[in-house]
């Protein structure tokens, strides 16, 4: 059986305030041939990495300490930056899908999720033709 390779990935702003998510999104993204990856664990210290034009997608939890991802996304997106979103979440509720749904170029995965899932995600939001799998 003949494996077609991965479409290889632009660069992504990875942010959650759980590290142990970060890891784990991170090894997920360079199993997509994405091996450049931005990670910040607060939404206040990732404003000047969202602004870096070589990125081509953001992923961000939906929930931090002391803000939410919907609000840095749509300050992001004030700053004129239309990078893509995925919003991930291990809380979901039907107002954050709304939200996230209501902002362009977004989606909302929630946690747990498939590895399937995710790659569909990301090249959905990248516009990109996922692979055939095996």
């Amino acid at each position: 059986m003949i494996m077609k390779p991965i479409i290889p990935l632009p660069p992504i702003l990875l942010i959650d305030d759980d590290p142990l998510v970060i890891e784990t999104l991170r090894d997920l993204c360079e199993s997509m041939e994405c091996h450049r990856q931005l990670h910040h664990l607060d939404t206040s210290s990732a404003f000047d990495a969202a602004a870096d034009p070589s990125l081509g997608l953001i992923i961000c939890d939906y929930r931090f300490p002391t803000s939410s991802g919907i609000s840095f996304i749509e300050q992001v997106r004030k700053r004129g930056i239309e990078t893509p979103v995925l919003f991930i979440s291990g809380t979901p509720d039907s107002d954050a899908v709304l939200k996230a749904a209501n902002l362009k170029r977004t989606a909302f995965l929630s946690k747990p999720f498939t590895i399937s899932r995710f790659r569909e995600a990301i090249y959905g939001l990248l516009e990109l033709a996922a692979p055939a799998a095996g």
